[in-house]
């Protein structure tokens, strides 16, 4: 055996360094759990997972090692744990920003009657709805065209400094809470324009019926629904990129935040 080799110190750096490749590996997994486009089903387990040791190789030698490395197996175990849940967070604002969009495409089904129609989204594996599929798809083509899964992992290596190794994200229930309101009030707002003027129809459509019950407003109501829907859908959709795009640029900082 090579004098090198033999050294005890050199077999306690090699561990050292070992050790802090696997919680940054630990974090990035955590993020492209949850962060969409990358941890969807879609994407193969393997080029998911060859994507995050990739990143955890080219992040690690940036990242200051843990004040206090774990004396155990147990506090490793813990350390790994805190380690995920911090990358769990910051994936998550993302999430929720697509959920938010999806949530808001749901609700203009519902008045559209696109609800009674039901597929399978590829992306996410579950039984969605045909606007909330289309405005999610576009919400992803966004995040890629404005460089969000750059940002966000740049916000990852951001939050090593923040939070340091060990100490995992701060309890902030009431923040979080907050924040998922805001979201669901912003995909409220992404749906209003659709929501009003249908309601306006229903309106109309009630009076109709009153002065006119002869008129068959079973068989009218759909169609005109739908189309009418539709067409303030295309009318909102142009501005989809006007709300969309500051929420992605929110996303990392209310990240960070929330992690310090």
């Amino acid at each position: 055996m090579p004098p090198t080799l033999g050294n005890p110190a050199v077999w306690a750096f090699t561990q050292a360094k070992v050790l802090l490749w696997v919680m940054v590996l630990t974090r990035i997994t955590g993020l492209l759990a949850v962060l969409p486009g990358i941890g969807q089903e879609r994407v193969p387990v393997q080029i998911r997972g060859a994507l995050a040791v990739l990143m955890a190789l080219i992040i690690t030698p940036v990242v200051p090692a843990p004040a206090q490395a774990p004396a155990s197996a147990i506090e490793l175990v813990v350390f790994l744990i805190l380690e995920l849940a911090t990358g769990l967070l910051i994936g998550l604002m993302v999430a929720w920003i697509l959920e938010a969009v999806t949530f808001a495409g749901q609700l203009m089904d519902i008045q559209m009657g696109f609800s009674f129609v039901q597929f399978l989204d590829p992306a996410s594996g579950q039984n969605t709805s045909i606007t909330g599929s289309i405005l999610s798809q576009l919400t992803l083509l966004f995040i890629l065209i404005s460089g969000l899964h750059h940002t966000m992992i740049l916000a990852l290596v951001e939050s090593f400094r923040i939070v340091p190794m060990g100490q995992g994200p701060p309890l902030k229930p009431q923040e979080l809470v907050a924040v998922v309101g805001l979201l669901l009030v912003k995909g409220l707002q992404l749906a209003a324009p659709v929501l009003l003027v249908l309601f306006f129809v229903d309106v109309l459509e009630g009076v109709s019926a009153k002065f006119m019950p002869q008129l068959q407003l079973i068989q009218l109501s759909f169609p005109i629904k739908i189309s009418v829907g539709l067409v303030v859908f295309a009318i909102a959709i142009r501005e989809f990129g006007v709300w969309l795009m500051p929420l992605l640029e929110w996303a990392p900082r209310q990240a960070l935040r929330l992690l310090g």
